[in-house]
């Protein structure tokens, strides 16, 4: 398990397994996250703008106050991902489902 708490500056993590790992009151602002397993990881109060995540396994991953403005996710896995208790895989299929078919 990864645990990080305060400032990070920037973090580049590629091909690791960090699953289940605790990401707390920290500054991880405009990292990368490339071919990463975070299943199960928990981040709380952090400041994630402009961060990239590509190629990354999130299932079962909890955000809680985070700030995710600007974030990108590239090929992700989102199956049980929440944010602030909102599981996102099942908010982007109920709006998908809600969108009027293309004629």
């Amino acid at each position: 398990m990864t645990e990080i708490i305060g400032k990070a500056d920037v973090l580049t993590v590629q091909k690791a397994d960090i699953s289940n790992s605790l990401f707390s009151d920290a500054d991880l602002s405009e990292s990368r996250f490339t071919n990463v397993d975070l299943s199960g990881a928990e981040i709380a109060n952090a400041d994630l703008a402009e961060i990239v995540f590509s190629d990354v396994d999130m299932t079962e991953a909890r955000f809680v106050n985070a700030n995710l403005t600007d974030a990108v996710f590239e090929n992700v896995n989102i199956d049980g991902m929440t944010i602030n208790g909102v599981d996102i895989a099942a908010l982007l299929a109920a709006q998908a489902a809600a969108r009027p078919a293309k004629a």
